[in-house]
């Protein structure tokens, strides 16, 4: 397996032969020096024979989609990534030049609901859905992470569809900080700032804590009561994966897409899109009923198990061999 990267910023661990195309690009990103990595990236497949192609790429310009099919997978199969639910990341704006640009090749999304929303809006055909993937068992063997107050936690970067802003506030209004449970909140990212002011503000600096970029998160996800999301939209979102597989219960809101397919009832709260109130509400619920918290916790793993890593390789088996 290899790895291509378009930008200089490795930021996480990987397997396979990294090639980090980010190295030639220079300061200007003209279109010769953009022409000269196609070049660059198209002799890099020649030479390691690639069979497939598994594009991740923000794919928002039409004109830059067509000449990356004509100069760089010519004679190579693409196999075209959608990892979120806002479509505008990984498509064109005209629906008919998607149409026209992808209507022959296979796409991967990640949920049903996001294949449904492919089909409806660029009405493409061959659409495959396969999920993330985690190796549950290594998740039995996580350290705790302990603090002296409990707390609940969340996860995700610091942008603004995340809507820490309202999790903070759903917080706030919640029986949470009365109980001296506190919320814990882990990444980094451009609303860092106002999210400390927020925080200030509500006089609850001793309660709600920034944790920045942890390297292992699931220390903090075992230790948590739950893990709390409330996203304006997702794709299959690996942290509320990595809460349930340490056996960590989730209150989410029920955004596009991902939530749904994991919370099924067993192992959670699952409320509306949107509905902060609800929200709120669950949190409420799920810090104030010990037993309901302890049979969701006893559920949390076994309500994943179709998507630990042998299950979700076996889809990955089928879709490569149907290509053939």
């Amino acid at each position: 397996m290899f790895i291509i990267s378009i930008t200089d910023q490795i930021g996480y661990e990987h397997s396979g032969e990294l090639f980090n195309l980010g190295l030639y690009k220079n300061k200007l990103n003209d279109p010769l020096d953009k022409y000269r990595r196609l070049r660059i990236t198209r002799e890099f497949l020649k030479v390691k024979a690639i069979d497939y192609v598994l594009d991740f790429r923000f794919r928002k310009s039409a004109v830059k989609e067509y000449f990356v099919k004509k100069l760089l997978y010519r004679n190579f199969k693409p196999v075209y990534m959608v990892r979120s639910a806002n479509l505008n990341y990984y498509f064109p704006k005209s629906t008919s030049a998607t149409r026209l640009l992808f209507k022959n090749d296979p796409i991967c999304v990640l949920t049903d609901q996001m294949k449904e929303l492919v089909e409806q809006r660029y009405g493409l055909e061959h659409i495959h859905i396969i999920p993330n993937s985690i190796s549950v068992a290594t998740y039995q063997k996580v350290k705790t992470k302990k603090f002296d107050n409990p707390y609940i936690v969340t996860a995700g970067r610091l942008y603004d569809h995340k809507q820490f802003d309202e999790l903070i506030k759903a917080y706030a209004e919640s029986e949470l900080p009365g109980k001296q449970i506190d919320l814990r909140i882990l990444g980094q990212g451009p609303q860092l700032k106002r999210l400390q002011k927020q925080v200030e503000k509500l006089q609850l600096k001793n309660r709600v804590h920034f944790e920045g970029f942890v390297k292992k998160p699931e220390t903090y996800f075992a230790g948590a009561l739950f893990f709390a999301f409330c996203s304006k939209f997702e794709g299959f979102p690996r942290v509320l994966l990595e809460s349930l597989a340490c056996g960590t219960p989730v209150v989410s809101t029920d955004c596009p897409t991902g939530p749904a397919e994991l919370l099924d009832g067993s192992n959670g709260i699952l409320v509306p899109h949107h509905d902060f109130e609800a929200f709120k509400n669950a949190l409420n619920q799920l810090a104030g009923d010990t037993d309901l918290l302890n049979q969701y916790r006893e559920n949390a793993q076994a309500s994943i198990a179709r998507y630990d890593h042998q299950e979700v390789n076996k889809l990955w088996k089928a879709f490569i061999e149907g290509m053939q």
